[in-house]
């Protein structure tokens, strides 16, 4: 048996950044939808139908790419995908709505059509968990380093700020994806021991979106749970921006621990603390606690997402699932405010917390069921003898 390829070092580096800017799109949102409302470019209603159509043609686009263009060069997809990201940017700098429009939905699809193509190869190498968690940890400190950097352009150039960072990640990411591979092989002693076992990598993804839906009920409200937990606005600023650098610690920790216990045990634990996270976060009895608890609920979602993606790279005999992983990401993460709305209308935060525990709860046990069904080698150690 010939085990799976491992990946270069300049195939890492690759995946790492292409995944951030990725997701960086999304993450870019935020920043550009106030500086357009504040420059009175649309009005706030045609701003939120702008971006909500960008993130629903990322969602779209990676699960169109990762179903229907198994075929394609993943490394054709990616370099085609970062010129668009510069070409679609580039148009929104235009003063012009149409142009703006255009461009803004062509980047959701573009960013959608990355993040599929590095997340298919990433899953599917051998050394896939220890890959995935560098590229949380790379998208966390893109992320991280655009909100720093935003505020000059943006004071500059009102949101074409934020469009000309975006063109730059693009064309960067169109340089560095010269590194990646032209397909993506497949082991053929676990494609056999899986064949006629489909069912398991859906029921993986839908457990990996009712994680989303779980975590983003409760992360989506964290300022109105601090504020119902009496802690001002000033420190409950403070706080939250601890959040991001100690989330860091979720990849790192992942990245550490590789395989040694396997992909499912980590994977469990991580939820079982996520999940208890919940219930002890909407009830934090001081600002110390709550910082703790906010970001436990982010280091655990980080620690468990590159472990949930190598587990369905391992049990997906179609190599469609696993690249689809971001898009049930997204869905859940879609879901998740309008759930938790629904919840604190009619009851409060800790019930908002309960809803999280029987989500994350149902995703253990489809979780448990998926590997349990697979039938395949989900050690690093089996794949490589």
């Amino acid at each position: 048996m010939t085990g799976i390829a491992a990946a270069s070092s300049l195939e890492v580096l690759a995946l790492c950044i292409g995944n951030a800017v990725g997701f960086g799109g999304t993450s870019a949102i935020p920043l550009w939808v106030a500086a357009m409302i504040k420059s009175s470019r649309l009005s706030a209603v045609e701003v939120g139908w702008l971006a909500s159509g960008e993130l629903f043609l990322q969602a779209g686009s990676v699960f169109g790419m990762a179903m229907f263009a198994k075929r394609v060069s993943p490394r054709r997809i990616a370099s085609t995908a970062a010129c668009v990201i510069v070409a679609a940017n580039a148009m929104a700098m235009i003063p012009a709505t149409l142009t703006l429009i255009i461009g803004r939905l062509l980047s959701g699809v573009a960013m959608g059509s990355l993040v599929a193509a590095v997340t298919r190869i990433a899953a599917h190498r051998a050394d896939a968990q220890r890959i995935l968690s560098l590229m949380q940890a790379a998208m966390v400190v893109l992320v991280s380093m655009l909100f720093f950097s935003s505020s000059t352009p943006i004071g500059r150039f009102g949101p074409a700020g934020v469009f000309a960072l975006l063109a730059v990640a693009g064309a960067v990411v169109a340089v560095v994806s010269r590194g990646l591979p032209d397909n993506v092989a497949f082991d053929v002693d676990t494609v056999r021991a899986a064949s006629g076992r489909k069912i398991a990598p859906l029921l993986g993804c839908v457990a990996l979106t009712l994680v989303f839906v779980g975590q983003g009920s409760v992360w989506n409200y964290i300022v109105l749970i601090g504020n119902g937990l009496g802690i001002d606005a000033h420190t409950l600023g403070v706080l939250l921006a601890l959040v991001p650098p100690l989330a860091m610690l979720g990849p790192l920790a992942s990245h550490v621990l590789g395989e040694r216990v396997g992909l499912l045990w980590p994977l469990l634990l991580s939820l079982a603390v996520l999940a208890t996270d919940a219930l002890l976060l909407v009830d934090a009895g001081s600002p110390f606690f709550f910082c703790l608890y906010s970001s436990v609920l982010n280091v655990a979602i980080l620690f468990f997402v590159p472990y949930a993606i190598a587990l369905l790279g391992r049990i997906d005999t179609s190599g469609r699932f696993a690249g689809a992983a971001p898009a049930f990401m997204m869905i859940g993460g879609s879901i998740s405010p309008t759930l938790g709305g629904k919840v604190i209308e009619s009851a409060h935060f800790p019930a908002l917390a309960w809803v999280a525990v029987s989500c994350i709860t149902l995703s253990i046990v489809l979780f448990s069921i998926a590997v349990g069904i697979g039938g395949i080698k989900t050690s690093l150690r089996e794949l490589q003898k």
